[in-house]
């Protein structure tokens, strides 16, 4: 028997082809986090059932564990069932039959939700990818080939209405798109070749570990791009290296016609923590560990003198560092090398061999 599974796209599937995913299908294609253990549908983290011809979900609604799913290739058409498991990280539906998504609590419950992939699907309307507006932790989002992609300005609207989103349809989110009317070079523009970012396809066989490397890779690939494209994050970057520098004060010291009390003066900072750079400058290596990434945090109320690094009780760690002086003034003259070894050693002076001179 024949029959049409959406009436947005006319595709004639055998109904007695399509399959609910049952316990032990579930099983066959779960992996648990711990491999030596017998599989049980509460510890099963990870799904891939990839072309099986589902209809529906089945008993993935007893996966509370479940972390990534990747469902694609299918005929799903309602997905209101993974509420049941939201530890969810990735979530693969691509290639189904999906018309509408669940409703606003269903994805604000998706706390760890970070990549959603909804391309190639019959979603038409932007009302129906309101919901996902939130979704607390979503990082990549595909909908590239559904009929809400061809929507004027259907980038612009979503990306506003997720703050949280960093990539959309295989291109990382520029500022142009975030700030309208903004007059930027090519380099950092919406849809850039710099800003294109590929989103690998997972592996018939998935375990944790692999599924966790590949999603830490795109994130990590994301974030460079960001950091080298993005002018507003450059422009963040500069402002924190100068406010930290003020902070540390950094500053030049003149360079004085002796030099001897310029080096008691580096002794003396470099015995307090304090480096000194070829330029003259200071920084405090005690401070700088304590730095992060991120926006600069209360910059007025640091204090070096409070921080756990430099402390008062730990004063005996750094030690006040004194040059060494030599002993003697080097003169010109004939000096026994095996004389001066062998009264180091043995501390008497013993005769100079003459035929042993050194010139100096």
């Amino acid at each position: 028997m024949l029959c049409t599974i959406s009436t947005g796209m006319k595709h004639l599937v055998d109904v007695n082809l399509l399959v609910s995913p049952s316990k032990s299908l579930i099983l066959l294609h779960g992996e648990m986090d711990r491999i030596y253990k017998e599989k049980k549908l509460e510890e099963i983290v990870v799904v891939n059932l990839s072309r099986h011809c589902l209809i529906n979900l089945g008993y993935l609604t007893n996966c509370p564990a479940l972390r990534i799913c990747i469902l694609s290739k299918n005929y799903i058409t309602k997905i209101d069932a993974l509420a049941f498991c939201p530890n969810l990280i990735k979530l693969d539906l691509h290639g189904n039959h999906i018309t509408d998504l669940p409703d606003e609590w269903f994805w604000s419950d998706m706390k760890c939700l970070q990549l959603l992939y909804l391309h190639d699907n019959i979603i038409g309307q932007l009302k129906s990818i309101e919901p996902l507006f939130s979704c607390p932790s979503l990082i990549a989002l595909t909908l590239f080939d559904t009929p809400v992609s061809l929507v004027p300005k259907y980038r612009h609207y979503i990306i506003n209405g997720m703050r949280t989103l960093k990539a959309l349809d295989n291109f990382v989110i520029a500022d142009e798109e975030i700030t309208e009317d903004w007059l930027i070079n090519d380099k950092f523009k919406a849809l850039s070749p710099y800003s294109f970012v590929h989103l690998p396809a997972s592996p018939q066989i998935s375990t944790l570990r692999s599924e966790m490397k590949q999603i830490r890779n795109l994130i990590s690939t994301m974030n460079n791009i960001l950091a080298h494209y993005s002018p507003v994050l450059i422009l963040q970057r500069w402002i924190r290296g100068y406010l930290t520098r003020k902070k540390l004060r950094v500053i030049s010291i003149p360079c004085q016609k002796q030099c001897l009390p310029r080096l008691q003066v580096n002794a003396e900072l470099c015995s307090l923590g304090i480096h000194v750079l070829e330029d003259g400058s200071l920084w405090d290596r005690c401070e700088a560990n304590e730095l992060t990434s991120g926006i600069y945090p209360r910059i007025s109320q640091w204090s070096r003198w409070n921080t756990p690094n430099f402390k008062p009780q730990k004063s005996t760690i750094f030690r006040p560092r004194t040059f060494r002086q030599p002993r003697f003034d080097p003169q010109a003259g004939t000096v026994n090398l095996h004389s001066n070894i062998r009264k180091q050693r043995t501390g008497k002076d013993p005769l100079v061999h003459p035929a042993c001179p050194i010139w100096l």
